[in-house]
């Protein structure tokens, strides 16, 4: 009874919210998903994420552990919002005899990657890093295929979101939005591709496959930007929410924000120093992220004062 009335309440928003941003039509499952299958692929993402939290919640190890759900949950969760990001991200498009295709590879790249990190973890073996026998090496490997599929998708999707005249947007902030979520997310997956393939050389080194000079973390690049697309988001539709005449310069300086706080996350990386490990160097792109961040509450504060 009561999942009947989430159901009826999540249509009758969704159908609200679609008048609003044209995003959305009658039948679509949840914002930017066009079918059962993809409603399927990001819930089940998302419940596998909150399952797997709740799991590490009464075992007895350490966050920072690789044999706990931590990686369970991160990857069910961040893979979660992420392929619900770019399906959204798609639907805004120009519609291409492909876009189906696409948005399946997506879904069923994603869901299989995830299945894999999570099954090594039920296995109690290591997820990535792990060449201890035949099958966690084709586990690896099989996860490095899916996700370079995924990746290509990805940037067919960024690819034509900064084309001329196929993204339709509601509105410029929505629309870069979209364009500097995309492209952050794809920034990303190279870093991604970077530190693995770092992490597989020092491995061979006798070296730690997580750490740079000691103290680096090399997984800090990849995940600085991962999530900018839906932050991006949030703020563009807030923007249009409460009709914010400067929504477009908002997304930009927050864009520029994510920017330094990945060149912030890859120079701590490689100079060797730990996340928050401070030198001249980390400090400035620090102040620089921070003040990109403040710059876009500054529209905000001028539309406020100019209407009192």
């Amino acid at each position: 009874m009561l999942a009947a009335q989430c159901w009826q309440r999540l249509q009758c928003w969704q159908l609200n919210t679609g008048n609003a941003t044209g995003t959305f039509k009658k039948g679509d499952m949840l914002p930017g998903l066009k079918s059962k299958l993809e409603a399927a692929c990001v819930l089940a993402l998302i419940a596998s994420g909150l399952l797997h939290a709740g799991l590490f919640l009464v075992m007895d190890r350490d966050w920072d552990d690789p044999l706990s759900f931590r990686k369970a949950t991160l990857f069910g969760l961040s893979t979660g919002v992420t392929l619900w990001s770019c399906l959204w991200a798609n639907s805004y498009l120009q519609p291409s005899k492909y876009d189906d295709q696409l948005r399946r590879t997506l879904c069923v790249t994603l869901v299989l990657e995830v299945f894999l990190i999570t099954l090594q973890t039920w296995r109690k073996q290591l997820s990535h890093f792990n060449h201890n026998g035949p099958l966690n090496g084709l586990i690896e490997l099989a996860m490095l295929l899916l996700i370079s599929i995924a990746v290509l998708a990805i940037f067919q999707i960024t690819y034509r979101s900064w084309s001329r005249n196929i993204l339709h947007a509601p509105s410029n902030a929505i629309a870069w939005a979209v364009r500097w979520g995309m492209l952050l997310l794809c920034l990303s997956a190279l870093a991604g591709y970077a530190i693995t393939w770092i992490g597989q050389y020092q491995l061979a080194q006798g070296l730690s496959p997580t750490h740079w000079k000691t103290r680096g973390v090399l997984k800090f690049p990849h995940g600085a930007a991962l999530h900018a697309i839906q932050t991006l988001a949030l703020v563009a539709w807030l923007a249009d929410r409460f009709n914010i005449h400067q929504g477009a310069r908002i997304i930009h300086c927050l864009a520029a924000a994510h920017v330094c706080w990945l060149l912030y996350a890859l120079y701590q990386t490689f100079a060797g120093l730990d996340r928050f490990e401070f030198d001249s160097g980390s400090l400035t792109l620090l102040v620089a992220t921070i003040l990109c961040a403040v710059a876009s509450i500054i529209p905000v504060i001028r539309q406020q004062t100019a209407h009192r």
